[in-house]
């Protein structure tokens, strides 16, 4: 759909700021039975290999498959001449590790690949390749460090000391260790295209400035590594047009590791696919929810506010599927954690589903969806006067004059800042008159005295009350105390209804008669 094609371009120009919450675990979707398990079980730091945590991105993995490719892998690990390498100098150590590490596991480089890949192929690239390197080192007590850069990953082997760099993917030339000279030549590059001044070489040694800038890429733990797993899964996914599989692979990433990266491309996928969803699968409206968390990144309540109202210009106004609208709204509202955006989706629902009965000529059910509105949003000018206007309409062809008094003043007690409008007041105001005039009429002195009251505590010379009218009731109650006998009440009367209809033609005759 179109109301979100903005969240395409919504970075231009915008910060990045940090994740917040932006991934909640009850929302992952699991491709198995053994991926969920291993969440849970690196949620709670059961298994310090990592190696099924790294298996589990496989779809096909579970019990029987792991086993068999742990086996693999213990194998190999006690194959390693640990006795003679441990006899080595560091360096040499990890030379002679990276050697039988990848004479054993890596038969090619594949740029798509999975870490289950190296157990049934041979197949690696450098995120699998990494993280198999960590996992061994981790085992052996061999301190490492994990360097991320923008598009690679490699490890650090005895960082702070020997700063051994392995890099994964080249089988060649796969470890380094830097000489005095180089460290040298190094810094003094660095010095002279002034990205190191002149005083920073002054108070550092080259040892420290060589450490400071050649590996300055971040460290990333083996679960982000993981998450980075996860991510490059995604992009696989994306090639071939599935984004919402990539969406989904990406709030496992995201949750591994909480990253900048991993935000915008949740972004971008989630815009993707409600550009191109019509809501026919009421599960994308799940996608709504997420892309309203993404506030810090520049989606504001207006961009949601106006993809539901999409929503409901397809369900409601074009199918007039009352029942699917229904449905995906409060699936959306039962995803949004934002409680003012809820307002404002509730406010749209509500107001929407009674203006539909309204221009239906249904003004009862109508009421029951705008007074939710209204409540939602009493200051709202539009919600005001088409509620006003619906009970207005709905009490139309009421006879029952006392059924109207109840109806309005219950919306009076519910809802007291209606009486800041004044056709509201004015119905409620003329209810009482007409409730009065009957009331004189049947006899009922002490309603008529009461709602008397009522009218007068309530009527200003603004409300649209019918100058006739206020003649006639006026009218009937100074003949009612003037057959009393009570003259000087019934002038009293005529006279305060003087003061509301001057013009009267009746209360006028009635003064004089009396007279």
């Amino acid at each position: 759909m179109k109301y979100l094609s903005i969240f395409l371009i919504v970075f231009t120009g915008l910060p990045l700021l940090a994740q917040d919450s932006l991934v909640f675990f009850n929302e992952l979707k699991f491709e198995s039975d053994f991926e969920r398990t291993m969440f849970n079980t690196y949620l709670n730091n059961t298994d310090s290999s990592h190696l099924a945590l790294f298996l589990a991105t496989n779809p096909d993995m579970d019990q029987e498959l792991y086993s068999k490719y742990r086996q693999q892998y213990d194998a190999h690990l006690r194959a390693l001449p640990m006795d003679k390498i441990n006899k080595k100098k560091k360096d040499k150590q990890i030379k002679a590790i990276y050697d039988e590490v990848h004479n054993r596991f890596f038969k090619k480089y594949e740029e798509i690949n999975d870490f289950s890949n190296i157990f049934s192929k041979g197949y690696y690239n450098c995120v699998s390749a990494t993280a198999l390197y960590g996992m061994i080192f981790s085992q052996l007590n061999i301190p490492y460090i994990i360097k991320e850069k923008p598009t690679h990953v490699y490890l650090v082997a005895y960082p702070g000391s020997e700063n051994v760099v392995v890099e994964s993917t080249d089988p060649t030339g796969g470890f380094m260790t830097a000489s005095d000279k180089y460290k040298e030549v190094f810094v003094e590059q660095l010095k002279n295209a002034k990205i190191i001044s002149a005083e920073e070489f002054a108070s550092k040694s080259v040892m420290q400035l060589f450490d400071e800038y050649y590996f300055s890429d971040p460290d990333i733990s083996l679960i982000e590594l993981a998450g980075i797993q996860y991510t490059n899964h995604a992009l696989y996914a994306l090639d071939n047009t599935k984004n919402r599989q990539a969406y989904t692979l990406l709030e496992k990433a995201h949750y591994l590791y909480p990253c900048e990266r991993t935000a915008t491309l949740m972004l971008t996928v989630g815009g993707m696919i409600l550009q191109n969803t019509d809501y026919s699968a009421i599960e994308d409206v799940d996608y709504i929810a997420k892309m309203a968390r993404f506030s810090k990144y520049g989606v504001t309540h207006e961009m949601i506010v106006a993809e539901f109202a999409g929503i409901n210009e397809t369900f409601l106004i074009n199918k007039n599927d009352t029942a699917a609208y229904s449905a995906r709204y409060h699936r959306l509202l039962d995803h949004i954690n934002d409680n003012s955006l809820k307002k404002e989706i509730e406010y749209l629902y509500h107001y929407e589903r009674g203006r539909v009965l309204y221009n239906s000529g249904k003004y009862d059910l109508a009421i029951t969806f705008f007074e939710r509105a209204y409540e939602n949003n009493p200051d709202n000018l539009d919600i005001n006067n088409v509620l006003v206007s619906a009970l207005a309409l709905s009490i139309r062809f009421e006879s029952n004059i006392s059924k109207i008094v109840e109806k309005l003043e219950s919306f009076k007690e519910n809802h007291e800042s209606l009486m800041d409008n004044n056709i509201f007041k004015s119905l409620l105001v003329d209810a009482y008159l007409t409730k009065c005039g009957q009331s004189y009429d049947l006899g009922k002195i002490n309603d008529a005295a009461k709602y008397q009251v009522l009218f007068e505590n309530n009527y200003n010379e603004e409300l649209m009350i019918e100058e006739d009218k206020i003649g006639r009731v006026y009218s009937l109650a100074a003949i009612y105390y003037f057959k009393k006998g009570q003259t000087s009440k019934a002038k009293s009367i005529l006279n305060k209804g003087l003061s509301y209809a001057p013009a009267s033609y009746e209360l006028q005759m009635r003064k004089r008669m009396i007279h």
